[in-house]
């Protein structure tokens, strides 16, 4: 309570003086580490001022001087530059005489000047990098090298009393805007420790509270108290929203997964599994501590079935909620979990799959339950009737799925599979040793949850796609885009217009058309038009251009002549909609912008707007698209038709529609319901009732996919359950002493990692070897597109039109379309010309510079071509740059080709992914059926040991031994020969060893009998003697004497009657027969001798059904007899004896049978001798019961025990194998 209360006084009550003092060292914590890059990079620009004294500029040295960002400047204009990511203004270089801090259109830079002679060095430290869009490539913001977690605002101008940073001689940066007083992340991290404390204790206050009622074993009690505390727990923590309420940590943020209010976040689902788990182990605790398999064995046959069926639909249901488990995740969370798609393991998609493994360990504790009910119940009868109940079952399941959905039938599939599995193996559980059956039992789970998995992927997989189609189909198919047409006139247009910076932008002398584009583009486009493809024109006030474009109207009364026609009107002024006979069902705008440039006066913007095209191999549109408006699958994988009455108007993407495509199915509901499927494509049909028809075409996504998911998620957890189970054996060392498997079990294990390890090996090495491969080959497709646009551009039709911009964008845009690939063309000095994919450079991503090191390798050290990786946002590809040469000229170098293959890593990805799948899934099949091969063979091998075992079992001297039949020359076969010979020899010894068994015996019961007899002789001789002497001296109470002698010797030879009718009977006692009898009754019929509630309480408990076995009868109703009478006599006479009597049937086909009293207990030092013969502790007794107990128990195949405790009582043990029906 202390932490939770510490945890609510900082997040509502913290004093304001903390919240400053957090905030004053943030800000020096940030001045620091600004000031220490500013001292790394004045060192930087002195050691380049050395070089630069020289007056000689060599991209090659200068490059390895430098890291910071560094331009160079002389006389105005740039000569060097280190960095081609950071955009300065070419044109115009920075004018600083001191350390500033700049904005620009990019963001947020530090520059540092320094002049040597002419040469003018500006050394850039960025702050803040602006993008002007989001997505899974370009993420805009503060630099966390200089910044860390701080959420702060720059101010440049005006600090006010906001905290200031500057540099170590005082020259105020910029100052830090903390936004509203909340708390830093110091007190942050303060409040998570305080509360993951405060919840540490709660949870170890519940095991404890609860713990108290399990050790006075009222178990139910303390689960339930347990259970209570936790969900109400975890509910006030998702009823106050915690601890997203008080830290805005990852973990617990919706935006990376949100479902509902029970799991608003990955830490609330991981905090719901974690209760899910606990929820069933503590069902497994009740489970195994109430004995519930006990319970189940006394069933009627009637009500087994029913508790079958139960059981039966219980897991269905339980695989149900697995399945919604796995899709919520699909469906709720943006991150890509398919394997086919993304083989990157970041840390949250572990955190994901880690949950999908818990949850997997919670459905093993309940199935685990489940089986086992359903193995007890399978030993009481046999037959097909469980296969009848789950055929029953599994046919009421379908046809409700077949009502509620068919993406159920999959979870009914592998549920049925699962209980054949486990009836076959209840039915033949003698086969299996009970430590590889759970070892097994594991294994069968996890392909459970990983099927289960896989197939809920695919069906999410298959409705985003349909959904993702039809959306398609649907935009495709509209004429116009009235949402666009409305922000474009009521929105864009009044702002663009409106805008102080662009009229003024518009009236100056030099008119920066550049700064125009890029704020029309990042600032006045709303997010809706990433899916269009934008190009802005200026024009003056007469309708000349202002700036050199790409289009065919030199002035805007062309482009109005063009485009303008009553045709292509909108029902808003000034906007167009063009349609493009060549490309039907496609858009594109025309806006037309007035912005006034003084009185009567007024300039024109025109916005060019046009959908993106379906472009294979390219990234650029995804790149350049804002993260709300991506879309869930590559734009580029999919390929549509367009047909009119059942002809082929249009299609677009690799799909070749004229050829691979039948139009017969154009004819088929199912096309238009949920897809076709034909030859590895999938086809869906979208049609209107008086429109065209779209067929949208993607690559089939199958069973090898399917597969893909299950081998990845069966690894996955099968990785997860051996670390588990390597931490529970470092934690429990004790039991791996203990754990002592059966020599089937040792060659299935043996066998099974023998096979896992070389495999896992041969696996990683051909996935390495055959990487490399692919990376090598990838790079030789580039040199080699790079080298045939290089001979495009070299020839002297290109050279021609160098000086002409438009023919050469034009020449280039074309050579680009033909190789499917960007092509930027830089001049003789390193600058942009032209490029076939302007946006990248107009939004930012890269400067209109080329790469210095490509500069100088290509410039300076005459390198033919060279391949560097580069980056854009978070986005890392490879970029070929090539020299231009006049007919490829060597000794003459015009400009530079660049070729950045912006999809390298995609490809080299997607290259990955096939091969990291197909080496999965052979690894996992393999594995899979490794672990089924070994445990066949392992039952081969052992076969011939379990009969040499059984045979040897009831090897004996007294018995008929039968030699064994064994054909093989192996070890096996050598050990069965020297078992037959063996038997030869002992049938030879045996007579032998029975005459002097018989002799020894003989002379050993002489002894015992003349020990026994000679007992009371030596009393009744001392009394006739005493008796002699009295009569001799004629003592007067001779008559009183010879009557008490008398009577002495009566008792004497009673004694002497009974111990010769004990050796008697124990000499004629016949050898005892094995025949079927119920344990049971022989018991009952004991203890009923017994039962006197008057003088012993006597306790019995057996089950209800027949318990049999082979032993003789009579001798077991003997042995019952003389344990319940040792019990009796053992109990003190200050005592009620007290008798527990249990027959139980243990895992292993035994039957058990206790006895326990509350007598004296057994000495130590005579618990040795109470089997030996003759042996006993009371006056009157023989000491032949035990041992002739013993002796027919342990020829039953059985054994007989005892523990006891001196002054508490004796427990006495009979083990009996069950016998086979």
């Amino acid at each position: 309570m202390l932490c939770f209360a510490a945890t609510a006084f900082l997040h509502y009550r913290v004093p304001a003086s903390w919240l400053q003092a957090d905030k004053e060292q943030t800000q020096q914590q940030i001045a620091q580490r600004v000031q220490a890059l500013l001292l790394d990079a004045q060192e930087e620009a002195t050691q380049l001022s050395g070089q630069l004294q020289k007056d000689q500029i060599s991209f090659s040295e200068l490059l390895s001087k430098t890291h910071y960002p560094t331009f160079v400047y002389k006389n105005g204009r740039l000569v060097y530059w280190s960095d081609h990511t950071v955009i300065p203004d070419l044109d115009l270089p920075p004018t600083l005489r001191s350390i500033s801090t700049i904005r620009n259109s990019y963001g947020i830079f530090v520059v540092m000047p320094h002049r040597v002679g002419d040469y003018h060095i500006f050394t850039y430290i960025p702050l803040h990098i602006d993008y002007g869009l989001t997505n899974d490539y370009l993420s805009s913001g503060l630099q966390k090298s200089i910044f860390g977690k701080a959420e702060v605002r720059l101010v440049l101008d005006n600090p006010g009393q906001l905290p200031q940073v500057k540099t170590a001689k005082g020259e105020f940066l910029f100052a830090v805007d903390h936004g509203s007083d909340r708390i830093d992340a110091g007190f942050d991290n303060l409040q998570l420790i305080l509360l993951t404390l405060g919840i540490i204790f709660f949870v170890w206050f519940s095991i404890s509270f609860s713990r108290i009622f399990l050790e006075r074993q009222r178990y139910t009690e303390g689960i339930v108290l347990l259970l209570l505390l936790l969900v109400g727990f975890r509910f006030t923590l998702l009823f106050l929203n915690l601890p997203f309420l008080i830290v805005e940590t990852e973990l617990f943020d919706p935006r990376l997964y949100a479902a509902s209010f029970w799991s608003p976040s990955v830490g609330d689902l991981a905090l719901n599994v974690l209760l899910l788990v606990v929820v069933a182990w503590a069902a497994y605790y009740l489970f195994h501590k109430n004995e519930v398999l006990s319970t189940v064995k006394s069933y009627s046959p009637q009500k087994s079935k029913l508790v079958l069926g139960i059981a039966m639909l219980a897991f269905f249901v339980l695989l149900a909620i697995l399945f919604r488990f796995y899709y919520g995740i699909y469906h709720n969370s943006p991150l890509a979990l398919d394997i086919n798609q993304s083989i990157a393991l970041e840390r949250y998609k572990l955190v994901m799959y880690s949950l999908m493994f818990l949850h997997t360990v919670a459905l093993s504790f309940f199935a685990f339950m489940l089986a086992s009910v359903v193995n007890v119940l399978l030993r009481k009868s046999s037959g097909w009737w469980p296969y009848k109940v789950l055929l029953g079952i599994a046919v009421v399941l379908t046809l409700l799925a077949l009502v509620w959905g068919v993406r159920w039938i999959p979870v009914l599939l592998i549920g049925t599979v699962f209980w054949i599995i486990i009836l076959l193996a209840a039915q033949h559980r003698q086969a299996i040793s009970l430590p590889y059956r759970t070892y097994l039992f594991f294994f069968l789970i996890i392909a459970v949850s990983s099927l289960t998995g896989a197939a809920s992927l695919y069906t999410h997989f298959q409705s985003e796609l349909l959904a993702y189609k039809q959306k398609f189909a649907f935009d495709l198919m509209q004429g116009n885009d009235v949402l666009a047409e409305y922000l474009l006139e009521e929105d864009v247009a009044v702002r663009v217009s409106e805008d102080v910076l662009i009229q003024s932008k518009m009236k100056g002398p030099y008119v920066d058309a550049f700064f125009i584009k890029r704020k029309i583009s990042r600032q006045f486009l709303p997010d809706y038009f990433d899916k269009y493809e934008a190009n802005i024109l200026l024009f003056d006030s007469q309708g000349r251009t202002l700036e050199s474009a790409d289009t065919t109207a030199a002035t805007l009364d062309e482009l109005r002549q063009k485009y303008a026609t009553a045709r292509n009107k909108t029902e808003y002024e000034n906007l167009y909609l063009v349609n493009d006979p060549a490309r039907p069902h496609t858009r594109f705008y025309l806006k037309l912008i007035e912005v006034p440039l003084g009185t009567q006066l007024y300039g024109t913007i025109v916005l060019q707007l046009s959908l993106k095209e379906l472009l294979p191999n390219s990234l650029v549109p995804e790149l350049l698209a804002g993260q709300q408006h991506q879309q869930p699958f590559r734009a580029d994988i999919l390929s549509y038709g367009i047909y009119e009455e059942g002809r082929l108007t249009y299609s677009e993407g690799e799909f070749d529609y004229a050829t691979n495509f039948d139009r017969n199915q154009l004819d088929q509901n199912e096309l238009y319901r949920q897809g076709a499927t034909e030859e590895g494509f999938h086809h869906l049909g979208v049609s209107t009732d008086s429109g065209p028809t779209v067929i949208i075409t993607t690559s089939k996504y199958g069973a090898r996919e399917v597969l893909s998911n299950f081998s990845f998620l069966f690894l996955y957890f099968t990785a997860c359950l051996i670390v588990v189970a390597l931490l529970y054996i470092l934690l429990n060392r004790e039991r791996l002493r203990d754990f002592q498997p059966n020599f089937s079990t040792k060659i299935q294990l043996f066998l099974n990692f023998g096979i896992l390890l070389p495999l896992m090996l041969v696996s990683i090495v051909t996935a390495s070897l055959v990487t490399g491969s692919y990376k090598k080959d990838l790079l030789s497709s580039y040199e080699k597109k790079g080298e045939a646009i290089q001979d495009h551009l070299s020839r002297p039709t290109t050279l021609e039109v160098l000086p002409d911009r438009n023919r050469l964008l034009r020449r280039v845009a074309s050579i680009a379309a033909l190789s499917e690939a960007d092509v930027s063309l830089y001049d003789r000095n390193g600058r942009l010309l032209v490029t076939s994919q302007p946006l990248i450079f107009e939004s930012g991503l890269l400067s209109k510079l080329i790469n210095p090191y490509a500069y100088a390798a290509i410039s300076e050290r005459q390198a033919l071509r060279v391949l560097f990786d580069e980056h854009a946002g978070n986005l890392s590809f490879n970029a070929l740059y090539l020299p231009l040469r006049p007919d490829n000229d060597p000794e003459k170098l015009i400009g530079f080709i660049g070729i950045p293959f912006f999809d390298s890593e995609r490809q080299l990805d997607l290259k990955l992914i096939e091969l990291i799948t197909t080496t999965m899934n052979i690894f996992t099949v393999m594995f899979i059926v490794f672990i089924i091969l070994t445990f066949f063979a392992s039952r081969a091998l052992t076969v011939p040991l379990r009969m040499l075992a059984d045979k040897l079992k009831h090897t004996s001297l007294t018995g008929k031994n039968e030699m064994l039949a064994y054909e093989g020359a192996d070890e096996i076969g050598m050990l069965v020969n020297e078992y037959n010979r063996m038997l030869l020899t002992l049938e030879q010894n045996k007579v032998e060893l029975a005459m002097r068994e018989k002799e020894a015996a003989w002379r050993e019961m002489a002894r015992q009998v003349a020990h026994e007899i000679k007992n009371p002789l030596t009393p009744m001789k001392l009394s006739l003697q005493y008796l002699q002497k009295a009569i001799a001296e004629k003592n007067p109470n001779t008559e009183q004497m010879i009557n008490k002698i008398s009577h002495t010797l009566i008792t004497q030879i009673n004694i002497l009657s009974d111990i010769a009718t004990s050796f008697s009977n124990f000499t004629s006692m016949p050898e005892p027969k094995a025949e079927l009898m119920d344990l049971g009754a022989a018991l009952h019929k004991a203890a009923d001798l017994h039962t006197n509630p008057a003088s012993v309480k006597t306790k019995l408990r057996m089950p209800e059904e027949p318990v049999m076995v082979m032993a003789d009868e009579a001798l077991m109703v003997r042995t019952f007899n003389n344990l319940l009478l040792n019990a009796i006599q053992a109990v003190p006479a200050d005592r009620k004896p007290m008798i527990k009597i249990d027959l139980k049937v243990d895992g292993n086909n035994t039957a058990l049978v206790s006895i326990a009293d509350n007598g004296s207990g057994i000495p130590a030092e005579i618990q040795h001798k109470v089997f030996i013969p003759n042996f006993s502790t009371k006056y009157t007794g023989s000491g032949i019961g035990l041992a002739v107990a013993k002796k027919g128990i342990e020829n039953a195949g059985g054994r007989i025990w005892f523990v006891t405790e001196e002054g508490e009582g004796t427990t006495f043990y009979i083990s009996l194998p069950l016998a086979t029906a």
